[in-house]
């Protein structure tokens, strides 16, 4: 008896996010006879379900106390008996929280009103609720479910066994159960000075993962156009990211693993007629262009993020045309020019409910049905829906998905396999369309993956303020030589007192250039051929150094487009193992 009363089914998805999916069961047919036990009750609060962990896998009803978690999810074994499920009552409390919001979420649109007004502080608590819906599914679960350091193998795994050793913890689990019970009691004030207490409080590198979740993306609340189309909701949902994603393979041992990836989206199942999508602030902003100094810190970021090729990187999203923009807000623009405007708790945010159509809708539901390979779960309200969904996703092109790449390449398969036997069970005769490209080679992957971890390890204690960033080892300090890929740069008077202003002004150099070229378009070509020219003159008028940094940007670019490279990530790890010397240097040192 007492281990049942120990035992605790603890969701991952809360059951008032289910709620939303859900009906009253009832028996079908004039059946008699006893009740199999796996059957719900007479109205009992169900949804229909796709259980991939069924062989072969089925549809079915289930209650909703009994899906999309499991037992002792947050059960801290380690603490006393009395504070052992702490975190579970903590979690309880924070959604209560967040229930009454959503609430007013589903209220608003069933009222059919634009939308809905929030407060700062119910906006701050609806994304640290949306990352705490990511932190805790699955995936994450998987990454930190271990009882010893040495059972932990992300790819982070040298930086949390030192920070484990730091702070005295003996799992990676209660790591976990620290970091989720540290972002709930997390004051978000409007100053955003949090970001330093909570690198301090939890596992650095997942405190800059949630402020970058929170504050480098804007949500905006989805509805179907069609009244036919509804959304899915899988059991990792909230872990699903749409955006670039580069494995590389090792050529000494066949090794596969995660190079580079970009979210460009992320999401978050509301109802089947309601989603929140976050859209990444990379995304050129409407109004944006109005303001020279904007569009220009803008398009720096961008090029400081993704590379001379951003144009191309966001254009290949399967959402870049998503109809969606930021919040309205209560505040005028013209405090914001001013000069004097700062964030306050005072300030309201309209989020309206944007409308988007059956191609959006259907892109939505197979990304997360592409990334459904470790779930046990799909929950939908419309069979018939579904089975329209299933069959979409399986016939359209390869652009939305069902690569088999990466890792886990037999799982996804397996997969893409059930998925496909299900659409066949509802009807469907169309085959499956797939891909399995090659991926790209590096020499070593685990030589690749601690090059990342030095990276990685480097840019935390410089965020931490341990170092300066030329005192990073990739730099050897500012009492050392510049180290060989910057030898060149040195000839021209180079130093380490002009390499951060010399590198920042180039940006900007590169930045002017294509906003001249963007905004000369439909000009006569020999006009716009003068004033490349002229721009050229200029820049030769700069210290050679300066000069020498923007070949280099120049030089990226029209190389990844004349090989037919997709990405700067492509050009670095595959045909090209050293893209960063070129003719420029060569010149530069009087070769």
């Amino acid at each position: 008896m007492a281990a049942t009363l120990d035992s605790q089914y603890q969701h991952f998805v809360p059951q008032f996010l289910l709620k939303n999916f859900s009906h009253q069961y009832k028996r079908g047919g004039r059946r008699r006879g006893k009740r199999n036990d796996n059957e719900p009750f007479y109205g009992q609060v169900v949804v229909r379900n796709l259980d991939l962990s069924l062989t072969p896998p089925g549809i079915c009803e289930k209650s909703i106390s009994r899906i999309l978690g499991q037992i002792n999810m947050y059960k801290d074994t380690a603490a006393q008996s009395d504070q052992q499920q702490r975190l579970e009552a903590k979690l309880s409390s924070f959604e209560s929280r967040a229930s009454t919001i959503f609430q007013r979420f589903t209220r608003a649109f069933a009222q059919k009103q634009d939308g809905v007004w929030l407060s700062r502080d119910e906006r701050d608590l609806i994304r640290k609720f949306l990352f705490l819906l990511k932190y805790r599914g699955g995936k994450f679960y998987r990454r930190f479910c271990h009882e010893t350091p040495k059972q932990y193998d992300a790819d982070d795994r040298e930086t949390m066994w030192e920070y484990m050793a730091n702070k005295g913890f003996e799992r990676p689990l209660d790591v976990w159960l620290d970091n989720l019970e540290a972002i709930m009691e997390l004051d978000m004030d409007p100053s955003t000075d949090w970001l330093e207490q909570l690198r301090k409080r939890m596992y650095p590198e997942d405190a800059e993962w949630f402020y970058s979740h929170t504050e480098h993306y804007y949500m905006a609340i989805c509805t179907p156009s069609d009244p036919d189309d509804e959304f899915i909701l899988t059991d990792n949902a909230y872990n699903v990211f749409e955006g670039p994603n580069l494995f590389v393979r090792g050529r000494d041992t066949g090794e596969v693993g995660g190079a580079t990836y970009t979210p460009l989206h992320e999401f978050a199942p509301i109802s089947p007629k309601l989603i929140i999508i976050l859209r990444n602030r990379i995304f050129p902003l409407p109004g944006e262009s109005e303001d020279e100094l904007t569009w220009m810190n803008r398009e720096l970021r961008r090029l400081c993020v993704l590379g001379p090729r951003h144009k191309d990187v966001l254009a290949s999203s399967l959402l870049v045309d998503l109809p969606v923009r930021v919040a309205e807000n209560n505040y005028t623009r013209d405090s914001y020019d001013s000069g004097h405007w700062e964030k306050k708790k005072e300030h309201n945010f309209f989020f309206r409910f944007f409308s988007i159509d059956s191609m959006h809708v259907n892109t939505v539901n197979a990304i997360l049905l592409d990334n459904c390979y470790h779930c046990t779960s799909i929950v939908f309200e419309s069979q018939a829906n579904f089975a329209r969904t299933l069959e979409w996703y399986l016939t359209a092109q390869c652009t939305v998905g069902k690569v088999i790449l990466g890792t886990d390449t037999d799982v996804r398969w397996e997969t893409l396999k059930k998925l496909e036997a299900v659409s066949h069970s509802l009807g469907s005769r169309k085959e499956t369309v797939w891909e399995r490209p090659e991926c790209p080679e590096v020499p070593s992957y685990e030589a690749f993956r601690r090059n990342v971890y030095k990276r990685r390890q480097n840019l935390s204690r410089i965020l931490s303020g341990e170092q300066h960033v030329l005192e990073s080892p990739f730099f050897g300090g500012t009492s050392s030589p510049l180290p060989d890929p910057l030898r060149s740069y040195e000839n021209l008077g180079g130093s380490w007192e002009t390499v951060g202003t010399d590198l920042n002004q180039t940006l900007r150099m590169w930045a002017l250039r294509v906003m001249i070229d963007t905004w000369s378009k439909g000009a006569d070509e020999s006009i716009r051929h003068r004033n490349r020219l002229l721009l050229t003159e200029a820049y030769l008028r700069l210290p050679p150094r300066r000069v020498l940094f923007f070949v280099k940007i120049s030089r990226f670019e029209i190389m990844c487009h004349d090989a037919g490279i997709e990405s700067e990530s492509d050009f670095i790890y595959g045909k090209h193992q050293d893209p960063f010397y070129g003719p420029e240097d060569t010149i530069a040192e009087g070769k």
